[in-house]
């Protein structure tokens, strides 16, 4: 289904990607299947779209996952590294010690986006997480309790983002026309 909802020429119907790029999928082998999808929204804002993979169509708690984001409107990389900071320390407390390297190694590998442009976290137990746009590899921090905070912003149970998280583990859709998450 299409709808008429637009920022800028990007739908909200569906995300503009509908794969994983290939050299992803050459560096984290499979098989990777999508659990679920969702929209992520800020008071009013529409911000990206939000797909998580796993090699089983479903998440544990510690198991690998890819999480693939298609944007729909501009952040700076401060804004998005600030956020993310915040966020893992939010859900992880006990990680408030490393908040500062953290940060120093997650902002040379996020960019600024716009609406249309896509990033893609590869999350491992054992290696971390590697970042990718949709044309090539960003960078890599080699910290597995960094990859398990990052991804506690969108999967840890007390999550700002409840509606997405749902949708993100195949429970619940989300409507392209909610107005907020929680």
């Amino acid at each position: 289904m299409t709808t008429s909802s637009i920022l800028g020429n990007v739908p909200f119907a569906e995300p503009r990607h509908a794969e994983l790029p290939h050299f992803v999928l050459a560096a984290h082998a499979g098989p990777w299947q999508l659990c679920g999808r969702g929209i992520y929204v800020w008071t009013v804002f529409r911000c990206y779209w939000a797909s998580l993979y796993t090699p089983s169509g479903s998440f544990e708690p510690g198991m690998s996952a890819i999480l693939d984001l298609s944007y729909l409107r501009t952040l700076s990389k401060e804004q998005t590294v600030s956020i993310s900071i915040e966020e893992m320390l939010r859900l992880r407390p006990e990680y408030s010690n490393r908040a500062q390297s953290w940060r120093s190694a997650l902002t040379p590998i996020i960019p600024d986006v716009k609406a249309g442009d896509r990033l893609v976290g590869c999350f491992d137990k054992e290696h971390g997480a590697s970042f990718y746009s949709d044309q090539q590899f960003l960078g890599q921090i080699d910290d597995p309790d960094f990859s398990s905070a990052f991804l506690a912003i969108w999967l840890h149970p007390e999550t700002r983002a409840g509606a997405l998280r749902e949708a993100l583990l195949g429970r619940e859709a989300i409507s392209p026309s909610a107005e907020a998450l929680p």
